[in-house]
């Protein structure tokens, strides 16, 4: 006899399901190939940090990763190697997918969309074929969003200056304040955070040639930036597209208000709709950021959202990036404009 809706949510309302569900998370990392790139110089330069030598971490330009994430790398490889130990990768995987059924409030039929949607991510194999502590950042933007809410504007400074110290391009998503925060205090705490996260690149610079701005990226076949006539780009053009991001997040957010997921959300794919670079680990932060969108939007809507992760999770499978973000960007913006349904 098949069960009824209402007992499958029994049966998953089991207090075992968290614990099921991040050992198969766990157990489907393990199983994904692992080549995580970069991660091992980054970690390396992590290693010099912690040995207390700061030169020739930026000097040729080529490390565009905070001091944060270099430190991060490190503690990822320990046990590992060329790749992160097996325990790394079944805990990183287990708590990503326990944090996104906790955000669901126990909901049974989001919790399992959620659950599966992560898998399908973890397959990709997402957070380790690429930068996995960027993965940070968006969840850093939407907690400086809490705090600034919740009238801790220092916390919320600090929160978004650590973000920086992950990745440069942190920045782009600082308007998400905005979906929480009025003008003038939203405007306050970015500041602080941004002056935050230039202070983690300070002792850098003072210990000899800082060369992360002198870094120029040669633009791939299909970008915005292909489509304008462009072989390379260099940091002034990164500021543009900077502003474009960061513009169009801060509509979102001002849009969206008190709808965490929507911001953070709209920055990750804009940045990889705009970016002159192609690569399939950018769409890592996406991932986090579908997955927050499923768990967090409000009401009915959440089955939209379902629709906005597959068709991320489809783009970065076919390294579909400016047709598949701005596509994305334009389910998320549906989504988020449907009418609410209790």
């Amino acid at each position: 006899m098949t069960p009824s809706p209402q007992d499958a949510g029994g049966v998953w309302r089991s207090p075992w399901r968290y614990a099921v569900a991040g050992v198969l998370a766990g157990f489907v990392g393990l199983t994904a190939r692992i080549d995580p790139p970069d991660l091992v110089e980054f970690a390396g330069y992590g290693q010099r940090l912690l040995g207390g030598h700061l030169d020739g971490i930026y000097d040729s330009g080529w490390t565009q990763a905070g001091p944060l994430q270099l430190l991060i790398s490190r503690l990822l490889l320990i046990g590992g190697t060329e790749a992160p130990a097996a325990a790394t990768i079944f805990g990183v995987d287990a708590l990503l997918m326990v944090a996104g059924l906790r955000l669901c409030r126990g909901d049974p039929r989001r919790e399992i969309a959620t659950a599966l949607l992560t898998l399908l991510w973890l397959t990709l194999p997402f957070p380790w074929d690429g930068h996995p502590a960027e993965l940070l950042i968006p969840a850093a933007w939407a907690g400086a969003a809490v705090l600034s809410r919740d009238h801790r504007p220092i916390a919320a400074a600090v929160t978004l200056g650590l973000s920086a110290a992950i990745a440069p391009w942190a920045v782009l998503g600082f308007p998400c304040l905005l979906a929480t925060t009025r003008l003038p205090r939203a405007v306050l705490v970015a500041a602080a955070g941004g002056v935050l996260g230039v202070a983690a690149y300070l002792p850098f610079v003072l210990a000899g040639d800082f060369g992360m701005f002198r870094h120029v990226w040669q633009v791939a076949d299909g970008t915005l930036a292909d489509l304008a006539g462009l072989d390379t780009v260099t940091w002034p053009l990164r500021l543009v597209q900077a502003v474009i991001v960061a513009g169009g997040c801060a509509w979102v957010a001002w849009r969206c208000r008190d709808q965490l997921f929507a911001a953070p959300a709209a920055a990750t794919l804009l940045r990889i709709a705009t970016d002159p670079v192609v690569l399939r680990y950018y769409w890592g932060p996406v991932a986090l950021t579908t997955v927050l969108t499923l768990a967090l939007i409000p009401d009915r809507r959440w089955w939209a959202a379902v629709l906005l992760g597959y068709a991320a999770l489809l783009s970065a499978s076919l390294g579909l990036a400016v047709a598949g973000a701005l596509a994305c960007l334009g389910i998320l913006l549906a989504t988020i404009h449907l009418p609410a349904r209790p």
